[in-house]
């Protein structure tokens, strides 16, 4: 026997520490699948959809928004 510990084939640590660091929606889909917290997804979605027309209701598109309320 060798004095020198014998590291494993493939580190898997180490491989992911060098890997790229996922995207803010990788991460939160990954979130989601893991933590079986699907319940939060329409409420991003609802507040996606707020966001979208928030920023459509300050540029020129506003007067074709308005009709929908």
């Amino acid at each position: 026997m060798s004095d020198t510990p014998q590291q494993p084939a493939s580190d898997d640590f180490a491989s992911q520490a060098d890997a790229p660091a996922p995207g803010l929606l990788a991460e939160f889909w990954d979130f989601l699948k893991y933590n079986k917290k699907w319940w939060l997804l329409p409420i991003l979605i609802v507040l996606v959809l707020l966001g979208v027309l928030a920023v459509l209701s300050s540029s020129v598109v506003a007067p074709f928004i308005y009709p929908v309320f």
